[in-house]
């Protein structure tokens, strides 16, 4: 009997949204920090897809003119998959890689944020860093240091980060990043061109119609 009460305050407490409301009260008195870190965002996001996307049909091209040369190509789903997965992990993990200084940029200027809070909100974020395998207090230390009073822009972060900690600094987790977004890519887009190849081939077996 007294575990059904327990069970029951956890699982009420588990969707409370206290987790929101004491995000949102951190930030009423400036509500434009939770907008932190997005210019050093879109700065991440737009190179990356820019690099990602060409890379990417530049290889899966490439590959297939190479089997057609060799005789081996087969059409097959399986080849399809086969050939954008890799095409995707490898155009992804080279974007990833060169954009490592911008992602190590944004996660400082966000985590100054953090770091310039009340406790409570601060533990929350060191105990979500920590099940990411990161050192969060140490993370949000260095943060604070390149943010500078919390008002510094990317670039002069950037420039503390290089200065403090060398180039290695700026390319800290690129290969864990370069590994995930391999993984990330490859699934997703080989998994996207096979089944669209498949739905493709179905059509055009039930309607007589033409490939794409």
């Amino acid at each position: 009997m007294v575990v059904r009460g327990s069970s029951s305050s956890s699982i009420t407490h588990a969707f409370d949204g206290h987790a929101s409301r004491q995000a949102f009260n951190k930030f009423r008195d400036n509500p434009f920090q939770l907008w932190r870190g997005y210019t050093a965002l879109v700065a991440r996001n737009l190179p990356f897809t820019a690099m990602q996307f060409p890379l990417f049909e530049f290889l899966r091209s490439q590959i297939y003119r190479y089997r057609e040369r060799q005789g081996s190509k087969s059409g097959t789903l399986l080849e399809t998959g086969l050939v954008t997965a890799f095409s995707a992990g490898s155009a992804g993990t080279l974007a990833a890689v060169v954009t490592t200084p911008i992602d190590v940029v944004k996660t400082r200027i966000m985590l100054a944020a953090a770091g310039s809070g009340d406790e409570g909100y601060r533990e929350k974020v060191v105990k979500e860093m920590h099940a990411q395998g990161k050192d969060a207090k140490a993370e949000i230390e260095k943060a604070q240091q390149a943010a500078r009073g919390g008002r510094a822009g990317g670039l002069a972060v950037g420039k503390e980060i290089l200065r403090a900690e060398g180039l290695k600094g700026l390319f800290r987790g690129g290969a864990l990043r370069g590994a995930w977004t391999a993984l990330g890519s490859g699934l997703y887009l080989g998994v996207y061109e096979s089944g669209r190849r498949s739905l493709e081939k179905r059509r055009v077996g039930s309607e007589g119609l033409e490939p794409y």
